[in-house]
Parts: structure tokens; C-alpha cells; sequence
């Protein structure tokens, strides 16, 4: 007798369309530059004139790890299109130091001081507000993303001015500098659909915030500082609905 043909397996429907919530960890490398021009500082007490401190040109590298939560909505059209909108919270904690000693010499040119300085940079949470424009293909999602960034930064100094060789402390300073900064963030990553609620993910970000200023030194001097970091991260969403 004859028989009938199996029907045909429909292929399955990949819905990008929705709202999701997830979390991701990563690790990021942060690369803090500071320069400050050089000046003329007058100790108190008598002990010189003025002195000259030379300007100074620094790297720090506040490198590590970081956890967090990211949600959003995708709109699925064309078919194979996407559009989105993102927000991330990332909190992670990390920093960098240096330390230098140096020789100054007071505008006379007789009398020498021994200046250590001790530098850190801190890193914390970051932030991110993007959109994001992808192509689907089947499960597979790939994607660029651009948008506002947000970082909280750290700065601390210790300064301490001594004679030579008598080893006198005449001038210290300690300053420090907590900046909350808004820049811009550009990268893109690749998503894979497991189930229709589940979607994994890897993504790179850059992120740039510009210049800002810290206290730095003796008086009223100050530094500046250009922070940008980027980040590598994995991550899983869970979509809602079908």
C-alpha cells in the first residue's frame, strides 16, 4: 500500500522582538594619561626661595575585572534587521600607583630639595545608555552599538618636600579628587539565540571621557587627566515573551 510522505519540519521562527533583562562580567583595560605644566612654588619658613618643579607626563593603567546587569527592548523588522536601546550598570574596582622621587633645586641654584610624590588612580562603577543596529540570521544576531558612557573616577596624592642633606621636612601636601565623568561609548558584539527566552552574548565597548582636572602638587596646581577604557565582556539575557 502506499504511504504518505512525513510531513516537513517547519524550521524554527527566531522572535528578536522585546524586552529582556541579564547580567555579564568582563574584564576591562583602562588608560588614565596625566600631564601637568611645570610651576614655582615658595616654601614657608624661610628655609629657600622659591623653588621650580618640573612638569610632569604620566601613565596609569587601572586594569581589572567587573560584574553587572545590562536590559533593553529589540525591535525585529525587514526582516532580518534590529533596532535597540541598552542600559548597563558595570561595577568593578580597580587602580593604579606610582611613586617618584626627585631633586629640585631653589632659584638661587644653591640650595637643594628632595621632593616624593606618591600617585593612585581609581576606577569603579561605569554605566552606559546606546542603541544598537544588528542583523539576525537565524539564531545568530550580529550588532554595533553607540551611546552616552558614564565612569566614577578616583585621584589621590601625597607630596613631601625635605632638605638635603639634613633630611627637613618643609612642605607636604595631600590632595585627592572624586569626579563622576560623562563620555562616549562605540563597539559591537555577537548574540546567539538558545531557546526563545535565553540569548548569550560577547560584546566589545570603547569608551572615552575625555579630560578632566585633579589637584596635583604644592598650592593651588592642578593636573589633567584623559581617562578612556575598553571592555571585553560575556553576558545572558532572558527575553520576555514568545
Amino acid at each position: 500500500m502506499p504511504t504518505k510522505a512525513p510531513a516537513p519540519i517547519a524550521a524554527p521562527v527566531y522572535n528578536w522582538t522585546g524586552f529582556y533583562l541579564g547580567a555579564h562580567a568582563g574584564y576591562r583595560w583602562a588608560d588614565a594619561d596625566l600631564t601637568s605644566a611645570g610651576y614655582i612654588f615658595d616654601p614657608p619658613g624661610g628655609f629657600s626661595g622659591p623653588i621650580t618643579f618640573p612638569a610632569r607626563n604620566e601613565s596609569y593603567d587601572p586594569n581589572g575585572g567587573f560584574v553587572g546587569v545590562h536590559g533593553g527592548y529589540n525591535y525585529q523588522f525587514a526582516p532580518n534587521w534590529l533596532f535597540g536601546v541598552e542600559g548597563d550598570w558595570t561595577w568593578g574596582k580597580a587602580s593604579d600607583s606610582k611613586s617618584s622621587a626627585l631633586t629640585v633645586v631653589a632659584v638661587d641654584g644653591f640650595v637643594f630639595r628632595s621632593l616624593s610624590t606618591t600617585s593612585e588612580v581609581k576606577l569603579g562603577w561605569q554605566a552606559t545608555i546606546r542603541g544598537r543596529l544588528g542583523y539576525t540570521q537565524g539564531p545568530w544576531l550580529i550588532y554595533g552599538t553607540g551611546g552616552v558612557a558614564f565612569a566614577r573616577a578616583e585621584w589621590s596624592e601625597t607630596a613631601t618636600l625635605t632638605t638635603i642633606p639634613a633630611i627637613v621636612t618643609i612642605a607636604t601636601a595631600a590632595s585627592s579628587a572624586h569626579k563622576t565623568l560623562t563620555g562616549f561609548a562605540a563597539g559591537g558584539g555577537a548574540e546567539y539565540m538558545f531557546t526563545q527566552n535565553w540569548i548569550g552574548r560577547i560584546e566589545y565597548l570603547y569608551e572615552s571621557f575625555g579630560d578632566f582636572n585633579v589637584p596635583s602638587g604644592f598650592g593651588t596646581q592642578t593636573a589633567n587627566i584623559d581617562l578612556s577604557a575598553q571592555k571585553v565582556r560575556v553576558g545572558i539575557s532572558y527575553k520576555f515573551g514568545n
